[in-house]
């Protein structure tokens, strides 16, 4: 069978958080996962897209049950049943792979209608599987196609005009529970994007005490001096929470990093200051579910976040057919460059670029050629026919050897050597 672009994922939509949380990937478990899926043959190129929200592979296949095969693969990598990986995956092939992806860099598909984040978490994806040697031809193609989408929808429509993250809507929370938030004091656990944001977002909001802390003591560091706060060693983080309004946790830890156990005896006997805000913003989750046994205690975590989530997309849905028409534009393109990479159709325009330029010098040469009899103008015929011929010869074999992804590679090389998708 011919080779095609496939996908399988678990996102926020159909995969709760728990679930999510164990299909999750770290840089080096995702390089893994892919290592694995070319070792058995199930994909030939690929890169993976994980954030708080999604796990998706993307790739190309010529198994001829690509669903099964990657359900199956990463039941065994991540240790999940099988039965629930395949009932509450996404999945798709050929087109719907292309228009998913798309979407999802446009912040489509983002439990926040437009968010910021995606793009970059998209643009990391790619940077790793590249550095991989993983995203060849098409995945590469594929990938700079979307970041491409995502910019033009951003930059057409409004759902790129206030970007809105999850951490802003983790921190509209604040209003509900204090008067300002200028007057809060906030505790920040880990030192990635989110938290960075985050951060830039209390800033321009006012706050003045904004407290950092992390595994490693230089990056929580960085971050104070950047944004004028103070650090908190990482062994006193849950003696902290007695200090503090709000608490901001978006490490990639694969345990929770504050347990109900470390907390009793900060606030086993109640706040004095007032209520705590807690927002867990990890997958999977930073902070004990079991905190909130504790009175004055309010926690939301990302799966909460998801009816907060659903207000904001109101004022951003009538640009929406926009954005989708932008998003099926972009889709209709990359598909006509994928169909010209098919070895037979770019041998044939190959071969028509030759032929055309053969001919084009035949008709500039034609006043000479009229002195020369009939019979040695079709000598110049044969020759020129035959010197093309030859050296067509090697490309053409080229073309055809290989596994998938190498002679789409060869395809999408040769095509733009000779620039077979500019006309002629």
């Amino acid at each position: 069978m011919p080779p095609e672009i496939v996908f399988v994922g678990w996102n926020h939509q159909g995969s709760d958080l728990d679930l999510r949380a164990r299909l999750a990937f770290t840089p080096e478990t995702a390089r893994e996962a892919l290592e694995g899926l070319f070792r058995e043959h199930i994909l030939t190129e690929g890169a993976v897209v994980s954030t708080c929200n999604r796990a998706e592979v993307y790739g190309v296949s010529e198994v001829p049950d690509s669903f099964e095969a990657l359900s199956a693969f990463f039941s065994r990598f991540h240790s999940v049943d099988a039965s629930v990986l395949r009932e509450k995956a996404l999945s798709g092939r050929g087109e719907a792979t292309v228009r998913h992806l798309f979407r999802v860099a446009s912040g489509l598909d983002s439990m926040v209608l437009g968010e910021a984040q995606i793009l970059g978490q998209i643009r990391e994806a790619h940077r790793r599987a590249a550095e991989a040697g993983t995203a060849r031809a098409v995945t590469g193609r594929l990938f700079q196609s979307a970041l491409e989408c995502g910019k033009k929808v951003r930059t057409e429509t409004s759902l790129g005009a206030r970007p809105v993250s999850v951490a802003g809507i983790a921190l509209s929370l604040v209003g509900r529970i204090f008067e300002s938030i200028s007057e809060c004091k906030i505790l920040l656990l880990g030192a990635g994007e989110t938290v960075e944001l985050t951060a830039r977002l209390l800033a321009d909001d006012g706050v003045k005490q904004i407290l950092f802390t992390n595994r490693s003591p230089e990056r929580a560091k960085a971050l104070a001096n950047h944004f004028h706060g103070w650090t908190v060693p990482w062994e006193e983080r849950a003696r902290a929470f007695a200090d503090v309004d709000i608490v901001l946790s978006a490490t990639g830890a694969t345990e929770p990093v504050v347990t109900a156990a470390m907390l009793k005896p900060v606030l086993g006997r109640g706040r004095s200051r007032g209520p705590l805000l807690i927002l867990d913003l990890a997958v999977p989750r930073d902070i004990e579910t079991k905190v909130d046994d504790f009175s004055d205690v309010y926690r939301y975590d990302m799966d909460a976040l998801g009816e907060l989530a659903c207000d904001n997309t109101r004022d951003r849905m009538a640009d929406v057919p926009h954005a989708e028409r932008i998003v099926e534009e972009s889709t209709q393109k990359f598909l006509g460059w994928l169909a010209g990479l098919a070895h037979v159709d770019t041998l044939k325009t190959l071969h028509e670029r030759f032929e055309k330029a053969r001919r084009d010098e035949i008709e500039r040469y034609a006043g000479k050629l009229s002195r020369l009899s009939s019979e040695d103008r079709a000598v110049v015929e044969r020759m020129t026919e035959t010197l093309l011929q030859k050296i067509l010869h090697n490309p053409t074999i080229g073309l055809k050897e290989g596994d998938a992804s190498e002679r789409l590679t060869r395809a999408a090389v040769v095509r733009a050597l000779f620039k077979l998708d500019d006309g002629a």
